[in-house]
């Protein structure tokens, strides 16, 4: 356990090429800088479009009283920045293998200069569409302040540890991309993106219990807590900000040694096999 803190250390000692690379990365992804962040904007915004006319319109799955729009919203865009960063990480040891061999370095960096390019987006379009929420008649207060940001965070340390996980194991084995694009098509659809909580809940309580336990379900839960005005007052019985936040905290932080931990086992035989 002190080797993992230290190789902890040892990646923040290098937070100057963690910028480095992670501004790389959002220049070769978007040679215009505001085409580029617009078009990270339009295709969550596509999605959220689409599900609007599927389950507002033709399913009808009701959602009291929220606009879909915004219901959508928050979670749509955090699930854009988790699935945008597992996807793109997992393939990041192999497309930088010339770097690899040449020099000496944290590997856990480049996966982590991804996320964080991702995450600049991320916190972009939250900043854009907060005055969109206030429009539709969201108000917010210094609770927010404190929420929104922690959330980011819990989500943040969870999408890394995911991340140093898949991409480490690609290295190994080559089929692993395949993998993680079926798990995040499965993970999609056990989220609470286009339906209320209540909908599982009404399903089955064992079920239900179950269902929370997906780091996903409690950090978009908190999206909307902190977004959505009153929505707290919704929650299922026995579930509250507090039990949220320490469970989701929880998960993300075992997440993020277990990924730290299967990163540094394997890193042996990176500069061998990519």
């Amino acid at each position: 356990m002190f080797d993992i803190f230290r190789r902890i250390k040892l990646i923040f000692d290098n937070y100057e090429l963690i910028f480095r690379l992670a501004s790389k990365e959002i220049k070769v992804r978007y040679k215009s800088p505001f085409l580029g962040f617009l078009w990270a904007l339009l295709v969550p915004l596509c999605i959220i479009f689409i599900f609007k006319i599927i389950f507002s319109f033709i399913l009808r799955i009701p959602i009291e009283r929220y606009p879909f729009f915004l219901f959508l919203t928050t979670a749509v865009f955090p699930w854009n920045f988790f699935s945008l960063s597992v996807s793109n990480s997992v393939l990041s040891i192999q497309e930088n293998s010339n770097l690899i061999k040449k020099i000496y370095f944290p590997r856990e960096i480049i996966p982590i200069s991804i996320i964080l390019a991702n995450l600049v987006n991320f916190i972009l379009t939250i900043i854009l569409m907060l005055p969109i929420f206030y429009l539709f008649g969201m108000h917010f207060d210094f609770y927010i302040l404190l929420l929104l940001p922690l959330v980011v965070f819990i989500e943040l340390i969870f999408v890394t540890g995911i991340s140093l996980i898949f991409s480490s194991l690609q290295v190994y084995f080559r089929d692993i991309k395949y993998i993680v694009e079926i798990l995040l098509f499965v993970w999609f659809y056990i989220t609470p993106i286009f339906y209320p909580l209540d909908l599982v809940l009404n399903t089955s309580k064992i079920l239900f219990k179950l269902y929370m336990l997906n780091p996903l379900t409690q950090v978009v839960t908190l999206y909307r807590i902190a977004l959505l005005e009153g929505y707290v007052s919704q929650l299922p019985m026995g579930l509250d900000t507090f039990w949220l936040v320490i469970t989701s905290t929880g998960i993300s932080l075992v997440t993020l040694l277990l990924g730290l931990y299967s990163f540094k086992k394997l890193e042996v035989g990176f500069a061998d096999l990519v």
